[in-house]
């Protein structure tokens, strides 16, 4: 015998019911100007604050007058040198 009601009411298998109709909290245009004011205010802030410390942070170059591109001494120029081939002592190499 079949279940009476409607169908998609049987059992777990159950539909959502109609959205609840929420309140909606009406803000004014004047609340959400100054939400965004102040919101590039903090985000101007922040940039600020990031742009000092990445300053202090390269503090120490400048206070140590570290070179910055450019070499202390030039490099040596590379010398070639021949190393002796040693023969095998205690017997002459063959020869063919």
């Amino acid at each position: 015998m079949p279940h009476p009601g409607p169908p998609a009411a049987r059992g777990h298998l159950r539909l959502a019911g109609p959205p609840v109709e929420r309140r909606r909290v009406s803000e004014s245009r004047a609340a959400l100007l100054a939400r965004a004011a102040v919101a590039a205010l903090v985000l101007a802030v922040l940039t600020a604050v990031g742009w000092v410390l990445a300053a202090l942070a390269m503090l120490p170059l400048v206070i140590r007058r570290a070179p910055v591109g450019v070499r202390l001494r030039p490099l040596h120029p590379r010398e070639a040198r021949v190393i002796p081939f040693e023969r095998p002592r205690g017997r002459e190499a063959l020869t063919r």
